[in-house]
């Protein structure tokens, strides 16, 4: 048994990041693999991506949404170093 854990990798740096695009792209991938495959979905917490989230939810209730843990920690470390 194999495990896939990157499904795809697009660049969208010529997309508008607007919370129905990326919530679009979230639920294509989702249909593809099928939702029950899905735990959670791990993202930054970036306002389109909060508003991303919840759309998401609309239609696939059961997979949580997180902000990943990581991202905080730099955002925090950032702050912290540049009053330095």
């Amino acid at each position: 048994m194999h495990n896939k854990f990157l499904y795809s990798l697009y660049d969208f740096s010529l997309n508008s990041h607007t919370s129905e695009f990326l919530s679009n792209k979230i639920n294509n991938v989702i249909s593809e693999i099928g939702d029950d495959k899905f735990a959670a979905i791990v993202t930054d917490n970036a306002s389109n991506m909060k508003l991303a989230h919840q759309i998401v939810h609309k239609t696939y209730p059961k997979i949580l949404n997180l902000n990943c843990i990581a991202h905080c920690i730099n955002l925090i470390s950032k702050d912290i170093l540049s009053k330095y």
